[in-house]
């Protein structure tokens, strides 16, 4: 018997029905409004990219209540999805352990000016529904004591398996034995 460790990063959103619970809106209201102060300053200032969430803070015309909420939507989502992600995998794997929680909404956007759908890319990209997880997951298996790197494969097709329903959409981005 053996015990084998998967660091694995995954990205998932939320559903919005799950979200509606505990929001009194879409937080898709969140991602409009700021995709419309990111094309207004980019437009404005002809900067060729658009600004991460954090950067909203330093301009005047921007409501700070605006900045807040998606602050505290973006903490409500990776709670949710560590508690989803938690119940759903601990029948699985012998441990899950997080290394990190990131929402996608407060990273610098990949959306160009020139890029066709700049807007619903840009809605898309600030809507907080969507997080970057690392976990490690350990499982035990009884079928081999060698090292035949079986176990990443594994660990990667029963994480999309048993999280695809919990949520609105699930990748496995990386993963690697360790």
């Amino acid at each position: 018997m053996r015990f084998d460790k998967v660091l694995v990063s995954i990205e998932v959103r939320l559903k919005d029905e799950s979200l509606r619970k505990y929001l009194p809106c879409s937080a898709d209201i969140i991602g409009r409004t700021l995709a419309d102060v990111a094309v207004e300053y980019e437009t404005e200032s002809k900067a060729g990219y658009y600004p991460a969430i954090e950067f909203f803070k330093t301009l005047d015309n921007v409501d700070p209540d605006l900045i807040t909420s998606a602050e505290q939507v973006s903490w409500l989502v990776s709670k949710l999805a560590r508690e989803t992600i938690q119940s759903k995998l601990r029948p699985i794997f012998s441990s899950v352990h997080f290394q990190s929680i990131q929402n996608k909404a407060f990273a610098l956007p990949k959306v160009r000016p020139n890029q066709p759908d700049v807007k619903e890319q840009l809605v898309r990209h600030y809507t907080p529904d969507t997080v970057k997880i690392e976990l490690v997951v350990t499982m035990m298996r009884r079928d081999s004591e060698a090292d035949d790197g079986r176990a990443e494969p594994y660990a990667r097709k029963m994480m999309f398996r048993w999280l695809e329903a919990a949520f609105e959409s699930v990748a496995v981005t990386n993963s690697k034995a360790i």
